[in-house]
């Protein structure tokens, strides 16, 4: 870069879009930012982008960006004219101020990238990927449409490419994704993808996409390789990476084998590090048992912190420890609530919680009918679906009396050790015909 912008200038942008620390973007913004006051053109195309596109976590303002892209054409930035093309702001009072036309800035800015400027060449791929090219120049017919996009997506892929192997972390996030997901006509190509992303790891700072590389082999059943690159994000500290390990080995299919000590100590670490997901699953092994003596107390303190950070899935195991008063005092209308609320968003909730209090009229009227399909949603895997679902066909409450569904419903949680089932069993004998009865 250093033959095109000023020193300030060129430490400016690689602090903002060739490294992923966050904590480096205000100082990359402030040198941006002295490099605008200077006067230096393209200083304006970059501090735009960030208002524009919020680069650097700068806030968005179009206003300022509109701005600081109509000063830059004024002083002669190419940058700032397909800046302002790309934004849609590229209108006549912006035309009014141009050096040069719309073609002739394209042209000087390709020369750039053609000479080695990483930042041109994204410019340029992103010119061929968002249509500009297309809709600009090209303007074909119909029957050429189809065709002459699919050529230009793998022109933008090219220039991409050829960026992101200087490290410009932008090109290599439009580069991955635009293979891995087929976006903007690029050829859906996952396997491809991985293996440029492996091919340029060392140029790129690739911390934003390790959990990514992850997901993406796990996608494809590459284990080894997944798990790899979870090793990989957990030395960085990346804690979605170490979420990921620890459920590998909770699960034990994947690779590893099942180690639920290894899985609970990774998951503490990714909750040291503020992780929600981190905080989610250490409830889930408080709650469970797993690598841990069960502790419902525990388990209710992750939960809690883990909804603090904004895992609303943790109100469903929440929504259990209420109901039962497990590790907290019993509240069966915070259950309710709670329960209720997930199912108003459309999300994940404990069915046969709500069910309960469905069917026995806990913070709302009793509803005999909603209660069943709630039980048989959750399904029997839950002891209080059957006991629900027993209770239902036992009483006729919503259905007509069935003691032998009702005795069925008792006997699959009995047979796993649920007390209160076994319970509910002592209300009935079998004839000597094989029938149950009350009694």
């Amino acid at each position: 870069m250093g033959r095109f912008y000023s020193d300030t200038l060129e430490e400016g942008v690689r602090l903002i879009y060739f490294q992923a620390d966050p904590a480096l973007f205000p100082q990359g913004v402030k040198l941006v930012e002295q490099a605008v006051v200077a006067g230096e053109p393209d200083a304006y195309y970059y501090l735009a982008r960030c208002y524009a596109w919020e680069d650097g976590n700068v806030q968005g303002d179009e206003r300022k960006a509109k701005e600081l892209y109509k000063k830059g054409i004024a002083l002669g930035s190419d940058l700032c004219v397909l800046g302002a093309d790309r934004m849609g702001a590229l209108n006549e009072e912006m035309k009014a101020v141009m050096v040069r036309s719309l073609r002739e800035s394209y042209d000087a800015v390709l020369k750039m990238a053609e000479a080695g400027e990483p930042m041109a060449q994204y410019t340029v791929g992103l010119f061929y990927f968002w249509g500009d090219m297309l809709f600009r120049f090209q303007k074909p017919s119909k029957e050429e449409f189809d065709r002459c996009e699919k050529e230009n997506a793998q022109v933008a892929l090219k220039w991409f490419c050829r960026s992101a192997e200087q490290g410009c972390i932008p090109a290599f996030r439009n580069a991955f994704n635009g293979m891995r997901g087929g976006i903007n006509s690029i050829p859906k190509d996952p396997k491809e993808a991985l293996r440029w992303a492996e091919s340029v790891k060392d140029k790129v700072d690739m911390r934003d996409y390790y959990y990514s590389m992850v997901v993406e082999y796990q996608r494809l059943k590459d284990y080894g390789n997944a798990n790899r690159w979870c090793r990989i994000g957990m030395e960085a500290g990346d804690s979605s990476c170490i979420v990921s390990l620890g459920l590998v080995y909770l699960e034990g299919d994947k690779g590893l084998p099942m180690d639920e000590k290894e899985a609970l100590r990774l998951f503490g670490l990714a909750a040291e590090n503020g992780n929600e997901y981190g905080y989610y699953n250490m409830g889930r092994c408080y709650y469970n048992g797993w690598g841990c003596a069960q502790d419902y107390r525990q388990a209710v303190e992750y939960f809690k912190k883990a909804r603090d950070l904004g895992h609303t899935t943790a109100d469903m195991f929440l929504s259990r420890c209420y109901y039962y008063g497990r590790g907290v005092q019993q509240d069966q209308l915070t259950a309710f609530r709670l329960a209720k609320a997930l199912r108003d968003k459309e999300q994940d909730y404990p069915r046969e919680i709500l069910g309960l209090c469905y069917l026995n009229g806990i913070g709302t009227m009793p509803d005999y009918a909603l209660a069943r399909s709630l039980f048989e949603q959750a399904g029997t895997g839950y002891y209080a679906s059957c006991i629900g679902l027993g209770d239902i066909y036992s009483k006729g409450l919503g259905v007509e009396e069935d003691i032998q569904k009702a005795v069925s419903y008792y006997e699959n949680a009995a047979s796993r050790g649920n007390a209160e089932a076994s319970e509910r069993m002592k209300q009935f004998k079998k004839t000597i015909f094989g029938k149950w009865k009350r009694r």
